[in-house]
């Protein structure tokens, strides 16, 4: 099931903002930020070049974004060693997206960004 286009397009507007500035200025042309939404599902990658060949850029899954229509919640995942991803148990499901953000961004646990 699809995310409800508002709350979709509310959420792409912060991952647009916040991906612009996570990375500096200078790494750019190293390491980026992007994100894929299908259906109610939104993942966000950190994508590198490839060391074999520096004309391809190589993702890596960062978190994952779960809405819950039942309860009109947000939730994050983390992705393990063998590209599962689970329930961040260090987040509590929220209606504020930007929430679940700053939680990725602190990471108490070295889960996203370890």
């Amino acid at each position: 099931m699809a995310i409800p286009e508002l709350l979709r397009k509310s959420a792409e507007r912060r991952l647009d903002k916040y991906c612009a500035e996570k990375i500096p200025p200078c790494a750019r042309d190293q390491v980026r930020l992007s994100y894929r939404v299908r259906g109610d599902t939104v993942t966000l990658f950190e994508e590198r070049i490839s060391f074999s060949d520096p004309t391809k850029w190589l993702a890596m899954g960062i978190a994952q974004f779960r809405f819950n229509h039942e309860l009109n919640q947000w939730t994050l995942h983390h992705s393990d060693r063998n590209n599962r991803w689970h329930f961040y148990l260090n987040a509590v499901p929220s209606l504020d997206f930007s929430k679940l953000l700053r939680v990725l961004d602190d990471d108490p646990l070295r889960m996203f960004w370890g």
